[in-house]
């Protein structure tokens, strides 16, 4: 009897591997329970791997409904390996969440903030937030060409962002870091190396009054 519904991702400690488009959807008994299981999940990713674990979101539905949630979810995004799907364009924590908001079942958003460590949560959420900042800026500046600077031994790359997303030499990606992560090889500096008119993307997010801001030399989202 699983009431409980959740998202959660690893993450790299050392902040040099690029582990963001990895989701892992699982169900639980209860909310009292999910921090226990989040902290399960914690364990066993650090020690098999050098990486930490982190809810991202999860509800809970007044009926024992989860796992029936969960199928259906799973039937939509297979996953590619037990639980874990993987989630290049960095879309699924906001396609999950208009699914639940849209199903018959009656359930609540969990306020993680009352067991997750901050910074863990606050790493975890800005890696989910970057595709629908990409379509606010859309929405403010309209169509931008965009090129990649250098410096940081990135392939020079030039593109379009458009309403549906981001065009490189007519390949279109969803989100920036999806381009990156297949033109490049990693998504790390996407937001500071990808230019609009010499200007990195993240200052034109935060010159048109996104909620962007900096943090120990990487941007993050409040």
């Amino acid at each position: 009897m699983k009431h409980t519904l959740y998202i959660g991702q690893p993450y790299d400690p050392l902040e040099e591997v690029d582990v963001q488009n990895r989701k892992k959807v699982g169900i639980t008994q209860s909310k009292g329970h999910l921090p226990i299981r989040e902290g399960q999940l914690k364990k066993n990713a650090s020690t098999i791997m050098p990486f930490g674990y982190v809810v991202v979101k999860a509800w809970e539905f007044k009926e024992a409904v989860a796992s029936e949630v969960e199928k259906i979810i799973h039937n939509i995004r297979q996953p590619y390996a037990g639980e874990w799907i993987l989630d290049e364009d960095l879309t699924l924590v906001d396609a999950i969440t208009t699914l639940v908001e849209n199903l018959k079942y009656e359930s609540v958003e969990i306020d993680l903030g009352t067991y997750t460590e901050d910074v863990e949560f606050k790493k975890a959420k800005q890696s989910n937030s970057w595709a629908k900042l990409e379509r606010e800026l859309y929405e403010k500046i309209g169509e931008a060409s965009l090129t990649v600077d250098t410096w940081n031994s990135f392939k020079p790359v030039e593109g379009v962002l458009k309403k549906d997303g981001y065009y490189v030499d007519g390949q279109r990606y969803n989100t920036i870091a999806k381009a990156c992560r297949c033109i490049v090889g990693t998504s790390n500096f996407c937001y500071k190396a990808f230019l609009i008119n010499g200007t990195p993307i993240v200052e034109v997010m935060k010159d048109q009054g996104l909620d962007v801001i900096l943090n120990n030399n990487n941007y993050r989202i409040k």
